[in-house]
């Protein structure tokens, strides 16, 4: 005959506390002292305390179903530089909207609070943010790449999205520039195009962890010495300052283009080239579908949602500080067709 299931009753009687108090020392919860954790979990080990996954499934069908209790204010913190403006992204924008959009399901509200290093230190800003009883951060990407942050984090808990937060490494949500980088590739050799010339802006590269670069090394190292022309570098910004990249074009010859700026395809097409019958042209970071160009869409309203569950998650399970184990999520884009190249054979 089975023995009965050990619950979270018999538990909080053998602790002599009550039943909340066990249920929130499995959830790691601030308000449960360290000590009294430590007991419970240890005395659950000796009864032999398993959750039951069915009755898990239930208590989550039921949160699911029920409208979210407001649990309190999240903080969309961005760090204030002179010449950066986050929402000048059209991806940042998409990850905030995500992200307020998913904390209103879990019930909180997100908000947008800017730090201002030079004008406030990190003392200060932490403070604000506990006398709001604000427990969880998404960091904002960072102005400038390998960016340091010294913070006090062990009150916090926090996600960042992508890798210009150098220090502490958080856990981080980011688009797979990597993968989509060898899948627009790959795309490219499939429609037979024989010399792919890659333009790529040195510091948006820099800003994801040289992942752009990564792709299209790899990619050539593994094809054919000739697949690739000599690939384009610039550290300015390739609209504002179109010359470099134009000329590279008609020197270089490439009869298709991949680069990381969606942009570039009505800069090409004005520059007196058509595409595709002269060039072909893709995108392995599209913001959206909407530009015409083909490639990669990045999901960055998904990307921002996700940021949220992870956040979410760990302010439950009472995970607060620099991660031991900083986890890194990549979301993968998916392909668009647009009209930038030519058709794929039949």
């Amino acid at each position: 005959m089975l023995s009965p299931r050990i619950t979270q009753k018999d538990i909080a009687l053998k602790t002599g506390v009550n039943r909340a108090t066990v249920s929130l020392a499995f959830r790691s919860h601030p308000s449960i002292p360290a000590a009294t954790r430590e007991r419970i979990l240890r005395i659950a080990d000796e009864l032999g305390y398993m959750p039951d996954p069915m009755l898990t499934a239930l208590a989550q069908y039921r949160h699911h179903r029920r409208p979210a209790a407001f649990h309190g204010t999240l903080a969309w913190l961005v760090c204030l530089h002179p010449e950066y403006d986050w929402k000048r992204s059209p991806h940042y924008l998409d990850y905030y909207t995500g992200a307020s959009q998913r904390a209103v399901r879990h019930g909180f509200k997100l908000e947008v609070v800017e730090f201002d290093p030079a004008g406030m230190n990190v003392g200060r800003m932490a403070s604000i943010l506990r006398a709001r009883n604000i427990g969880g951060i998404l960091l904002c990407p960072q102005p400038t790449a390998h960016a340091v942050m010294d913070f006090p984090w062990e009150h916090f808990a926090a996600v960042t999205f992508g890798y210009t937060l150098s220090r502490p490494a958080m856990h981080t949500v980011t688009a797979a520039h990597y993968r989509s980088v060898r899948q627009t590739i790959a795309e490219l050799c499939h429609r037979g195009y024989t010399r792919i010339g890659v333009a790529i802006n040195d510091n948006v590269d820099r800003r994801c962890d040289d992942t752009y670069r990564a792709g299209f090394l790899i990619s050539r190292s593994l094809g054919s010495p000739d697949l690739f022309c000599e690939p384009f570098h610039q550290t300015l910004d390739i609209i504002e300052t179109p010359a470099p990249f134009l000329a590279w074009i008609r020197k270089a010859k490439p009869d298709a283009i991949l680069t990381t700026e969606f942009r570039t395809f009505p800069l090409v097409r004005s520059a007196g080239f058509r595409v595709p019958a002269d060039i072909g042209m893709a995108c392995a970071s599209l913001p959206t579908s909407e530009s015409g160009m083909s490639g990669i869409v990045e999901n960055s309203i998904h990307i921002g949602e996700i940021a949220v569950d992870q956040l979410v998650a760990m302010i439950n399970r009472g995970e607060r500080g620099i991660p031991e184990y900083p986890q890194r999520l990549h979301v993968e884009g998916k392909w668009h067709e647009g009209q930038s190249l030519r058709a794929r054979p039949a």
